[in-house]
């Protein structure tokens, strides 16, 4: 069939591949549905361009557990060299992924990586890394996927928004038209509005009935196939069941084996367009066609070939353990899917995919035998690789099912491990409770050992009491275990317990010696070449610096963090970094950037439970200080999320905030509510941060403090301004850089003091302090001060101005900004200031979302014009 409608889509390729060889190397998501045509298009504009630049093509499998860095293999094979070394062996993933962009870097090419819905954990990451640094190349890379796949969900969207502001480009395929659908069907008896109609101008559903030859449109693509596939003579028909079992490629020499195929019963399946010969192997000319020759295979002819391409592919050494497993699965071979999915799982797990990993592990637990160390070994496997790919439900289903089978045998080691990684797994998913017993019982059964599990148990339960901010048990616990691990040679183990210990040492107010534990920690970590572990020491490095209010530290490790887990694609501790950068850009004034970044965290279903407490607290107090809306929405599910963990970390940072917004309204008695029901906690914990902010609060709202203020409280601001000290206070919050903090002690001051306080808040935009203080200033006599927003400004729910709802109510119009200025007889950049106080008001990015957010706070009607 001719290529029809895509003429302009060629044209536009053309061009990015033009200016990729002047330098602007980029990088293209093509998306569509399946069977929209985007294999056809990309493999005219590839035949068109070979002559000029080299082309290298790489593709996803649609196996069950896809092959880990399948694309990048394909591309190697065709490169050699450099690329094809580092994929031998244990793979460096840093070093392949360099490889492969320093081959995009040579001399122009193009580089097709094809159905990305279907990719592994690894080819992701390959594509995130690619995406980011594409620009310093002179390289075309184009990224296929199918739209109709890809849910909110799906892994590669969450690739697609982190790429979103690194330059890449979208383009899809839109259906055929009637007349492109009437050409296609030249002179046969097929109605092309009726075929139109049912197929949604689908290019692969047309086609395919077209070839069939059929008065009427089958109902499904399966129909469709099978009846081009029943042309077929029972020789080139079996060729066609092998080669669906074998695919998506199948290699001449495998097909040869399964059929003993002549080549003219191999021609007449290319000749009937349903397979396709292309780069020396064979491919079903679409992936919906070879699942469809599937489907309609008996159960036992499809086990049968399964067999015979298992056996073909053993004879031939093949070390595809992915490929391997699949085909054993297939053929119902019990011992071999137990022999090879465990290999093909640590092969994945090597290679950074370790949600391959997981199923690979998930799919040899199927035949394990029940009640049998082997099982349970696996069960733990299964819940490692489950935790790491945010699985973590399912991690903590498969680590009770181990414990329950190694108490089954006696194992009383291997079960008091299995309790401690529960434990931390429990914590991850914000049961702190449950955590805990769990640990006490991890720890009976090691409580007279010295082996290396209990060191294993002991490390565990040291983090959970820093976890918990129990501070000193915890350096206590943690130095214990460190002195027992350095005897045993555990050199991970040493590396978690400087990890705690240092957290434990800033928690507890001793900064530097706490940074200077974590760095050790850090540097280990990097010697044993734990990438987790050195994501883990830039975590709480960053976080913790952050919780005792020395943001100058927090802010560069969290930036060093952030980069080293972007670089590798540690997604977990990367968004919890996020997160704690949002809080400590909110304390330090840039409530832009925080409030972004806090959307990039909630939006990413991978954020766990801590980075979401962490990222809507962050939210809440920059909207509660703007005064804008939805405060409420954010600080509620931070509640719901912060109280489920009952540690003080989190109810502490959510209770303050919730006072603060409480405050703000007016609400002083709630204020003080909030407050106190934190105050206990971070007493108790002797926590000055915690304990000296709620203190605050309890008596801005009720004007008392609960028990007096702690002498281990006195010393920081938030203890001065209680105290009345108001200059030392505003000092104090200068020196930690915190600017709004800093004007609102200077409220108590003189006339001076609280002019510049109010000139802050202004330029902050913090509607309720900004009233606040004008209020007091008018009260004592002071002449001069702007009485506010007028009165439409102050009923309106988001403060809009009058004006700002006439321009608001025209965009929901569809209206552009000069013809909103033409409307309203102001000039386009006025109308740009105005949509830029819109978008800050409601808190939005996008016109979109303007226009939504006031529909939903009733600002503009849905049935005005």
């Amino acid at each position: 069939m001719n290529l029809l409608e895509r003429d302009e889509l060629l044209t536009s390729l053309q061009v990015l591949l033009r200016n990729a060889a002047a330098g602007q190397g980029s990088l293209l998501f093509l998306e569509g549905e399946a069977g929209i045509g985007k294999t056809s298009l990309l493999r005219a504009f590839a035949d068109s361009q070979r002559a000029q630049v080299p082309v290298y093509w790489g593709a996803c499998d649609a196996l069950q557990t896809p092959r880990p860095l399948g694309p990048l293999l394909d591309i190697a094979a065709q490169l050699k060299g450099e690329l094809q070394t580092a994929l031998d062996g244990n793979v460096d993933r840093l070093r392949a992924f360099s490889s492969f962009l320093t081959e995009l870097a040579r001399p122009p090419a193009l580089v097709v990586l094809e159905d990305m819905h279907w990719a592994d954990e690894a080819t992701l990451d390959l594509l995130r890394y690619a995406g980011r640094r594409i620009g310093r190349t002179r390289s075309l890379l184009v990224v296929s996927f199918r739209s109709d796949e890809v849910g909110p969900s799906h892994a590669l969207r969450l690739v697609l928004g982190d790429l979103a502001t690194s330059g890449a480009k979208r383009m899809s395929l839109q259906p055929l038209s009637v007349a492109a659908i009437e050409a296609l069907i030249g002179d046969r008896d097929i109605d092309p509005a009726e075929l139109q109609t049912k197929t949604n101008g689908n290019p692969f559903f047309v086609t395919e009935v077209v070839a069939a030859g059929t008065a009427g449109v089958p109902a499904t693509v399966r129909d469709a196939v099978l009846a081009r596939a029943g042309r077929l003579r029972p020789s080139a028909r079996a060729i066609l069941d092998a080669a669906a079992v074998a695919g998506p490629r199948i290699e001449p020499w495998l097909l040869q084996e399964l059929t003993s195929a002549e080549s003219g019963w191999i021609d007449e399946c290319l000749a009937t367009g349903v397979l396709c010969a292309q780069n020396g192997v064979f491919t079903f000319r679409h992936e919906l066609a070879r699942e469809a020759v599937l489907d309609a295979l008996t159960p036992t002819k499809a086990m049968s070939l399964h067999r015979m391409v298992l056996q073909a592919l053993q004879s031939r050494s093949s070390t595809d353990l992915a490929r391997l497993v699949h085909h054993a699965e297939g053929a119902a071979f019990e011992d071999a899917v137990l022999a090879l999915a465990p290999a093909a799982a640590r092969e994945a797990a090597a290679k950074g995919a370790h949600r391959q990993a997981a199923q690979q592990f998930a799919r040899a637990l199927k035949f394990a035998t029940a009640s049998t160390a082997q099982r349970a070994a696996l069960l733990d496997d299964y819940a490692s690789e489950c935790q790491l790919s945010g699985l973590v439900s399912d991690a903590i289903v498969a680590r009770r099912s181990a414990v329950q089978l190694w108490q089954g045998l006696g194992e009383r080691s291997s079960q008091a491990i299995s309790l401690a990684r529960l434990a931390h797994a429990l914590v991850v998913s914000g049961k702190n409770a449950e955590s805990e017993s769990t640990m006490r019982e991890a720890a009976s059964l090691v409580a007279d050992d010295l082996s290396s599990a209990a060191v294993v148990v002991r490390r565990w339960a040291a983090h959970l009491r820093m976890l918990d901010r129990d501070v000193e048990a915890a350096i206590k616990q943690g130095e214990q275990a460190k002195a027992v691990a350095q005897r045993l040679g555990d050199r991970e183990s040493v590396v978690h317990c400087l990890n705690t210990i240092g957290s434990s040492l800033i928690v507890a107010g001793h900064v530097e010696e706490g940074c200077a534990q974590l760095e050790r920690s850090r540097a280990l970590a990097q010697e044993i070449r734990s990438d987790s572990w050195v994501a883990s020491a830039f975590v709480n490095l960053g976080s913790a610096c952050g919780e005792v209010y020395r943001f100058d530290l927090a802010d560069n490790y969290l930036r060093q963090g952030i980069e080293f887990c972007s670089e590798r694609d540690i997604d977990f501790s990367r968004l919890y970094q996020l997160a704690w950068q949002a809080l400590v850009w909110m304390y330090r004034g840039r409530w832009t950037e925080a409030t972004g970044t806090a959307h990039v965290v909630l939006a990413d279903q991978r954020s766990p439970v801590i980075a979401r407490i962490t990222a809507l607290i962050a939210l809440g107090r920059v909207r509660a200080r703007r005064g804008d809306p939805a405060v409420w929405e954010a600080l509620h599910e931070a509640q719901e999320l912060a109280g489920n963990t009952g540690t003080l970390q989190r109810v502490a940072l959510m209770q303050a905030a919730r006072a603060e917004a409480a405050w703000f309204e007016g609400r002083t008695a709630e204020a003080a509510s909030e407050a106190c029901a934190g105050v206990e906690l971070a007493v108790r914990k002797r926590h000055p941060w915690f304990a000296s902010e709620l203190l605050f609060w309890c008596w801005q709202g009720e004007g008392s403090l609960p028990g007096g203020m702690p002498q281990f409280c006195s010393q920081h601001p938030f203890a001065m301004e209680i105290s009345g000290r108001w200059r030392e206070a505003a000092d104090a919050w200068s020196a930690l850089k915190c600017p709004f903090e800093a004007a609102r002690a200077m409220m108590e001051g003189d006339e001076s003091a609280q002019r510049e306080a109010l000139a802050v808040f202004e330029s902050f935009g913090a509607r309720p302090m900004i009233e606040r203080m004008r209020y007091k200033l008018r009260s004592a006599g002071v002449r001069g001060v702007q009485r506010g927003p007028r009165e439409s400004t102050q009923n309106n729910l988001a403060g809009l101005t009058t004006k700002e709802v006439e321009v608001l109510g025209l965009l929901a119009q569809g209206l552009r900004n000069k013809e909103i200025g033409q409307r309203l007889h102001r000039s386009a950049r006025t109308i740009d200031h105005h949509l830029a106080a819109i978008f800050t008001k409601l808190d939005v990015s996008t016109r979109a979302e303007a226009v939504s957010a006031a529909y939903r706070l009733g600002l503009i009607s849905a049935s005005a014009p």
